[in-house]
């Protein structure tokens, strides 16, 4: 069995396979009693956003084989979220779906993989290995509350009740040594998923609902904004009956010199139970201040126990109203234009213009028009 196979949680093209995008709904609310003031417009808006992360290696290499040995870093990561709806007035209902993967590491696994993927000689003494992946893909209703205060205070809360379609989420974690004949150790397993991707367990797929709440909170004023948005602040993802599988490889032999094979001796059990699981926090800031024809601000990040800072201008006194930031630590360049009222915004991020050689890809559109 070889520990390569959790890699194809990351194949875009494997998990992209047989699911269909529904339709873009434009939801109205129903039932608004008549009033003899007139009814705020209703807005329209589409928000795309992705988001992707590889530190040990460029992206496109990271679900193949990979040709190069990994560099550092201990994460790899993918955010992606498809909002549509409508506001009216301070609320909103939009149709959201969402697509989440998060792998963690240590060098030494990813060093042992590289070298399976190349047939290199495998590294002397015990190696250490650890490998989580948690993916989440879902969709549902979002409803979303804003509050704008005359004193430049605001705040928006986002309740969204979704439909969870796929998830895995399991971790291996052992020690295996090695001589010129075999591969010897053992690593622990415990792992839940919609899809066996490590031992191929026929069952019938779970179904899976849940519940996740982003906050944001700022202040503004005509010379200065700042805000603080956090990403699922509390989340709560349900399976029903999901699979389950615990046990332990025990000793490797290899019978193919140079190919790592995590044991083909498991001892464990499978069960079907309930399964709970919350999504990491991702949380964002900005702070812009305004100056005479353009704009200075300051974006940070933190998902991963990494944090990230951009700092970035905006020219208001052009066409397209250009903007570009640079990531200090990934060297990550962004690039955006929207309309002077931003209801249309493009952005475009990379620290490679080769994206074969991109380590992080950030891809943004909004839109938002009144009826």
């Amino acid at each position: 069995m070889r520990l390569k196979l959790c890699s194809k949680q990351g194949d875009i093209r494997r998990n992209g396979s047989g699911h269909l995008w529904w339709p873009f709904l434009f939801l109205g609310l129903m039932n608004v009693p008549l009033q003899s003031v007139a009814l705020p417009s209703p807005e329209v808006s589409l928000d795309f956003y992705s988001r992707t992360i590889s530190e040990a290696l460029p992206i496109s290499e990271f679900a193949g084989k990979w040709k190069q040995a990994p560099g550092r870093g201990e994460n790899s990561w993918t955010r992606n979220r498809l909002d549509t709806g409508v506001w009216l007035g301070d609320w909103g209902l939009s149709y959201t779906v969402r697509y989440d993967y998060q792998l963690t590491y240590n060098r030494a696994t990813a060093d042992l993989y590289y070298r399976d993927e190349q047939d290199l000689t495998p590294p002397e003494g015990a190696v250490p290995v650890y490998l989580n992946a948690l993916q989440l893909l879902a969709d549902g209703i979002r409803l979303k509350r804003r509050w704008n205060l005359d004193s430049g205070l605001f705040f928006q809360a986002d309740v969204s009740l979704l439909k969870a379609r796929e998830f895995q989420d399991g971790t291996i974690d052992g020690l295996l040594s090695s001589d010129e004949q075999f591969f010897a150790g053992n690593a622990s397993l415990d792992y839940r998923y919609s899809e066996d991707l490590l031992l191929a367990h026929d069952f019938e797929k779970p179904e899976g609902e849940g519940l996740t709440l982003d906050l944001v909170a700022g202040y503004q004023n005509n010379q200065r904004k700042m805000f603080v948005r956090v990403e699922d602040a509390y989340s709560l993802i349900r399976w029903e009956r999901a699979p389950y599988t615990y046990g332990k490889f025990d000793t490797a032999d290899r019978d193919v010199e140079d190919e790592v094979q995590l044991a083909p001796v498991f001892s464990g059990w499978r069960e079907l139970e309930d399964h709970e699981f919350t999504m990491p926090v991702y949380a964002t800031g900005r702070y812009v201040e305004q100056m005479s024809g353009y704009q200075l601000s300051l974006d940070v990040e933190y998902f991963a126990d990494t944090v990230r800072y951009r700092p970035g201008i905006r020219w208001g006194n052009l066409p397209g109203n250009p903007y570009v930031g640079v990531d200090g630590e990934e060297g990550q360049w962004l690039f955006a234009l929207s309309d002077d009222s931003a209801r249309v915004k493009f952005q475009l991020g990379f620290d490679n213009p080769s994206l074969d050689k991109s380590h992080s890809l950030t891809v943004a559109v909004a839109w938002s028009a009144q009826l």
